[in-house]
């Protein structure tokens, strides 16, 4: 299929606002006429173009397989993998190119007269304080108020200094604030009609998912400026949110044509992904390989049994001696042939519909379970708000149920999903209740400590496929997210200290003194990022 996809260099320098994206989208191709300068494309194919930079790249995926997995415990690889720094440079590019053509498209709202614009800035505004949000917690400190502007501004544009994280998340903070203000019903805003694929132009929808990104931010800045997040929560607790079923994300069942064959090839490009026993120790009372211990449905839809058909998770952190893996369970002859995950296939990989599906499973930004459990977070430490456990144990089942359903339907509406397909689309209540029940995952009201890791664990697990979320959420606790406290030296190692991304070498060399000044001249990816302790 062919891609967006004109060549340009990566560093800040030379932003050209070119349309370099890696989304494999019929769709978004169909709708935007091939430009080869962002600065002829219409307002619409801007916008457009903006939404089309949403889904993950190629190296960004690979990195998460074979790298954050195993940082966040989620999962565990069992032999060499993807080279850690070799997204740097693509997610880099993919947000500065994407910060190019916003740019233009502000430059056009300025240079018009009135409110009719509000909409789609607001849109706009929400959707790049989530690229931001995302990329900054990649990097760290990174350019942002004086980026992009190549394309207008010529050399005066090309060299940029770098902005304190702490700066960022009050930036995108301000930003969706003012989304969240100006998102109007009004009949004379302006509108990119079918251009619109995120959310098909629902204003609630861009409403709520403006408000609940509002809401994550500033929990996950609150240790580090209480002041700011506690005056963002309160107003985003006053606003609409995401209810259950209002998941965010790129979903090709909603935009006619989009598929994700990336996916495909960062499952064939040297991964070696099992179910690790940190997460089997949270889904099974015991290590049966019938399964029968098993009390959380999600680990039937995050993972498969192993050639042998039985449940056998690799050790987190694994000893000296483990029995090596082999197999080949992502192999694409799988895809006719379940069974056939080869011999050496002892230990239970990650499922393969998640590679399989490139037209239903979609590529998630903020789910309803997790504005639930970030609001568990918020009533169980009285973040912004007077702390009240019985409205964090509600929040907290209600983001289980929520996140329990969503993945259920998921696998259930996959035309594609055969093997260990759900009976139904959500599950029945006496198996929420035995979720709900289960020691490892029952609220105690009277030990607020211990249920803050409970929550903590639970939006580890909803943020399944959102690794680089997973990992936000365990630098900024702490550590506090599910860990291994087993063979600590193989963790320490190999994946301990691993903390983000350095910046592309381009960067070094064409914007040396921006650059020099941000790192004191050394750039590591063991350097702490402001959210962390």
């Amino acid at each position: 299929m062919k891609k967006i996809m004109i060549h340009s260099k990566s560093y800040l320098a030379v932003i050209l606002g070119v349309l370099l994206f890696t989304a494999c989208t019929k769709n978004f191709e169909t709708i935007n006429t091939p430009h080869k300068d962002a600065t002829t494309a219409s307002t619409p194919e801007l916008f457009n173009l903006i939404i089309s930079s949403l889904p993950l790249t190629g190296g960004e995926q690979s990195v998460f397989n074979s790298w954050i997995y195993p940082i966040t415990q989620q999962a565990i690889v069992t032999s060499g993998a993807y080279p850690y720094d070799n997204a740097k440079s693509a997610v880099w590019s993919n947000y500065y190119q994407t910060l190019a053509n916003y740019r233009l498209v502000e430059q056009r709202i300025a240079d018009s007269a009135g409110t009719r614009f509000d909409n789609m800035y607001a849109m706009l505004k929400t959707v790049m304080a989530y690229k931001t949000f995302k990329t900054s917690n990649y990097y760290g400190d990174m350019p942002l108020q004086g980026a992009g502007y190549a394309p207008l501004k010529g050399a005066d544009g090309y060299k940029v200094v770098y902005e304190s994280q702490q700066d960022i998340y009050k930036d995108i903070l301000a930003d969706l604030d003012w989304a969240v203000a100006h998102l109007s019903s009004s009949t004379d805003q302006y509108s990119v009609g079918a251009y619109e694929t995120l959310f098909d132009g629902d204003l609630d929808q861009w409403l709520k998912f403006a408000n609940s990104l509002r809401l994550v931010i500033a929990v996950t800045m609150y240790d580090k400026d209480p002041s700011t997040a506690a005056t963002e929560i309160k107003a985003a607790l006053a606003a609409p949110l995401l209810a259950d079923g209002e998941d965010v994300g790129l979903w090709p069942s909603k935009i006619s044509g989009l598929e994700f064959d990336w996916r495909q090839w960062s499952f064939s490009a040297n991964c070696y992904l099992r179910m690790g026993t940190t997460m089997w120790d949270l889904m099974s009372d015991g290590d049966k390989t019938d399964g029968s211990q098993i009390f959380d449905p999600r680990c039937k839809i995050f993972y498969e049994p192993n050639n042998s058909g039985e449940w056998v998770p690799y050790p987190q952190n694994p000893p000296t001696g483990i029995p090596a893996e082999g197999g080949a369970p992502y192999d694409t002859k799988r895809f006719t042939d379940w069974d056939n995950k080869g011999a050496g296939c002892i230990y239970s990989p990650v499922n393969l519909y998640f590679e399989q599906d490139i037209d239903y499973i979609p590529e998630l930004f903020l789910t309803a379970a997790q504005v639930h459990l970030f609001k568990a977070e918020i009533y169980n430490r009285g973040l912004g708000v007077t702390a009240n456990q019985t409205t964090a144990q509600t929040e907290y089942e209600a983001g289980i149920k929520a996140s329990v359903n969503m993945w259920t339907g998921i696998a259930f509406n996959s035309t594609t999903w055969k093997e260990g397909k759900p009976a139904a689309a959500t599950v029945s209540q006496s198996v929420l209740n035995t979720l709900l029940a289960n020691a490892k995952v029952k609220y105690e009201t009277g030990d607020a400590s211990a249920s803050l890791k409970k929550i903590y664990a639970q939006l580890w697990i909803d943020q399944y496929r959102q690794p680089w979320d997973a990992w936000t959420l365990q630098r900024r606790t702490g550590n506090k997210t599910p860990m291994s406290t087993t063979n600590p030296n193989y963790y320490n190692t190999n994946f301990a200290g691993k903390v983000r991304f350095v910046y592309p070498d381009d960067e070094q060399s064409y914007n040396t003194v921006n650059w020099r000044a941000a790192t004191n001249g050394s750039d590591l990816n063991t350097s702490k990022i402001w959210i962390m302790p």
